[in-house]
């Protein structure tokens, strides 16, 4: 299969984002990864290896990031931080981080941005318990302010809220929620998969969707399965 598109991937030596990168090349998509130092070394044999185009990038300078997007046909971010309790780092990355990779992306009129954030942001915190709310407080926040922005930005997009990252226990059945009432488990590989798979199903535009495995939603929530 061959698209003669090119995706331009930021965060795309994370655990989900390598993935994102190797579903995109079975696909036949090319990928371009937007290195982001200190976060990524600029040496990246794999990613050489696999023939990935790589470019250098500063998430706070937009004209660094139109230069990386530039000629794109598709943008998917899969950026976070690594410090859940760094405040202005949380903002810069998560937030500011995703505004101005869709910035960019809007600049350069590219057909559409795809971004993962997570479950328990705007809407769907009631989905989580307390404790992981609380945990994860500024990093939920942050990505709110994301989605905030990336919504009324006039670029066609998707908006991921993957559950709890878990391997074990997967049925490999990918289930949907829109509203904020899903919640439940999902795997790394099932997210690339979504993410590559929102590029060309128009279901799926300007949507703000929450990512489960069907064997890990409680029976309760279980109402809340949408279909695309």
């Amino acid at each position: 299969m061959s698209h003669n598109k090119t995706v331009a991937v930021a965060g795309a030596t994370g655990r989900v984002g390598r993935l994102i990168v190797k579903e995109l090349l079975e696909q036949g998509y090319t990928v371009r990864a937007i290195l982001v130092p200190p976060f990524d070394a600029l040496e990246q044999p794999e990613l050489a290896q696999a023939r990935v185009e790589m470019i250098e990038a500063n998430l706070t300078q937009l004209q660094s990031l139109e230069r990386a997007v530039a000629g794109a046909d598709f943008l998917i971010s899969a950026i976070g931080s690594r410090k859940p309790f760094n405040t202005a780092e949380l903002d810069r990355i998560d937030n500011m981080g995703n505004q101005n990779l869709v910035k960019a992306a809007k600049a350069r009129e590219l057909k559409h941005v795809v971004i993962i954030s997570s479950n328990g942001v705007g809407n769907s915190q009631w989905a989580i318990n307390l404790m992981h709310k609380l945990s994860m407080w500024f990093i939920l926040k942050a990505k709110e302010r994301s989605e905030d922005f990336i919504r009324t930005s006039g670029v066609s997009y998707t908006i991921i809220r993957p559950g709890g990252y878990n391997e074990e226990g997967l049925s490999g059945k990918i289930v949907f929620g829109e509203g904020g009432g899903l919640s439940g488990r999902v795997g790394r590989g099932q997210i690339a998969r979504v993410c590559v798979d929102a590029l060309s199903n128009p279901a799926m535009r300007n949507r703000t969707l929450e990512v489960m495995d069907g064997a890990r939603v409680k029976e309760e929530r279980r109402k809340h399965i949408i279909e695309l």
